[in-house]
């Protein structure tokens, strides 16, 4: 099934230094050197799962501009600020029902009409993970336009108005789905949240790079993240059904049941189920709270959750 992201961040310096030739280097899978820092950023052996990296400018920008290497040197050294904003980042999730070619060109249409007409260069990188399951694209944007053979003295501040990312998450939806019907697939998306679609459901978040990572390593076996998300899943598995026991008084259709009794039943051991391990991973957090602030005391015997 198809599904919708696009996820709007700065990259900036901050207090940690941070660089865009870095961030660049990281999407791109290149080995890029940065100046200001006099630093090599090597992350090429992580190429594999780049599947295309493309700079993308306005017609009449300076030769400069197709180099990625001096392009976000030249955004490194026009930025003076220690906490400086360097570029705008751009994360969207391509359908895996679209083959690379036709997700990356997607991306490239979208990047085009949105950023790059607009006088902002943009670097679009195509992302596969290992397993297949989280095609996406990076996009890193200047924070200023091109004016002549040089950016901008002044930021375009507008793009930080929420009513310009309002309509960046509708058009990356509808790019999407042009997408999609081309290939002749006939998976959509949809932009808007689940309050405003009328889905009584609650959004099941991310697992996230760093957990997902942990857990591929060995470094622990189930982490919290993925705890959150089955526990979430259990919530809205169970949520029509309780509405329906406050609306009805009884269960309209639930597992194999044929009488409310059987629904009933099959429904209470799903939400003791499920409280069950939610009470569980408290009390595991609590004891290795316990733990790292180095209680001495006895061993204690974990809530007795049985009945």
């Amino acid at each position: 099934m198809a599904i919708y992201r696009l996820e709007a961040k700065i990259i900036g310096r901050e207090k940690r230094g941070r660089s865009v030739v870095a961030a660049a280097a990281y999407r791109a899978g290149k080995k890029l050197f940065g100046e200001r820092e006099g630093k090599t950023h090597d992350y090429s052996r992580r190429s594999k799962g780049v599947v295309e990296s493309t700079v993308f400018h306005p017609d009449g920008s300076p030769g400069w501009a197709d180099d990625p290497a001096r392009l976000w040197n030249t955004v490194e050294a026009g930025e003076k600020r220690a906490d400086a904003q360097l570029a705008r980042e751009f994360i969207l999730a391509v359908p895996k029902e679209l083959s690379a070619s036709e997700q990356f060109q997607a991306a490239v249409a979208w990047a085009r009409k949105e950023l790059v007409e607009k006088g902002m260069v943009a670097e679009v990188s195509l992302h596969h993970t290992r397993d297949g399951k989280n095609p996406h694209v990076h996009i890193l944007c200047t924070m200023r336009k091109l004016d002549g053979d040089k950016f901008s003295a002044k930021k375009a501040t507008e793009w930080n108005d929420v009513a310009m990312l309002v309509h960046q998450r509708e058009s990356w939806a509808e790019a999407v789905n042009a997408a999609l019907e081309k290939a002749g697939r006939s998976e959509r998306v949809d932009h808007r949240s689940l309050k405003d679609r009328g889905i009584d459901r609650i959004p099941e978040p991310k697992i996230g790079v760093a957990a997902t990572a942990m857990e591929r390593r060995g470094v622990v076996e189930d982490s919290e993240r993925s705890r959150l998300v089955r526990f979430v899943k259990s919530l809205n598995e169970v949520r029509p059904h309780m509405r329906d026991i406050k609306e009805r008084g009884e269960i309209r259709q639930f597992g194999t049941g044929k009488t409310w009794w059987e629904k009933s039943i099959i429904f209470m051991s799903r939400v003791r189920q499920a409280t069950r391990e939610t009470v569980l991973d408290t009390w595991n957090r609590l004891l290795g709270s316990r733990s790292r602030g180095h209680d001495n005391g006895p061993p204690q015997k974990g809530p007795d959750i049985s009945r």
